[in-house]
């Protein structure tokens, strides 16, 4: 065989693999999301580390993730293009859980915990609410008017509300720039009770009672 048919075949190789090895890249660029964040997520977004969109829901219409459940989900460009993300799961409650800064290896399995909650800081000022509903409460949710989720209880772990107690609670935004909101109480047979649409002013007193049930 001629020098010349070696270099050649020796090209076509190097070619091959070279061809081989892109498409084994592009066919890897997806990764598993594990959540074990403690809720059920409802929406996943992921977007390039240096795009400042999160762009579309990565799940399909009607597509939970349980606690515990995981989904394979492909990236929108190979990994040898791009290898780093910022990764956020949003579960029923509207509560995000967000990994910045991700670097992706083919193949990836990323686990999101209740340690990748973005905490809210509730700087807002103080409202204290009354039960007056004749049974032990034990969730409170406060939420804008004008949104479509309840978000976190405010409760702390493992605190309860006797008939007759109270609490204060920090409101997520200065009166100035939220001032109304609905807040609903849970009870321990998931019974809830809700105020809709409450005007509220620093050291507001909001008393709930049974009239405020949700038959």
């Amino acid at each position: 065989m001629s020098n010349t048919k070696i270099k050649k075949t020796v090209f076509a190789f190097l070619f091959l693999t070279a061809f081989l090895t892109s498409l084994h890249a592009q066919a890897n660029s997806s990764i598993t999301i594990v959540n074990n964040t403690g809720y059920e997520v409802w929406y996943v977004y992921f977007s390039s580390t240096a795009d400042d969109s999160w762009g579309q829901d990565r799940l399909a219409d009607d597509e939970v993730i349980p606690n515990g459940g995981s989904v394979r989900l492909n990236l929108p460009h190979p990994i040898n293009v791009v290898n780093r993300y910022d990764i956020m799961l949003v579960d029923s409650d509207g509560d995000s859980y967000t990994k910045m800064d991700v670097l992706i290896a083919a193949n990836g399995r990323i686990v999101f915990t209740f340690d990748d909650f973005d905490a809210v800081a509730y700087d807002g000022p103080p409202i204290t609410i009354v039960n007056n509903t004749g049974y032990t409460v034990y969730y409170v949710y406060i939420s804008s008017s004008d949104s479509e989720y309840w978000g976190l209880d405010r409760l702390d772990r493992d605190q309860t509300l006797a008939n007759g107690e109270s609490v204060t609670i920090n409101l997520p935004y200065e009166i100035n720039v939220i001032n109304r909101y609905d807040i609903r109480l849970t009870d321990l047979d998931d019974d809830t009770y809700t105020k809709w649409d409450v005007q509220v002013t620093p050291n507001s007193r909001i008393e709930f009672t049974f009239e405020d049930y949700d038959y």
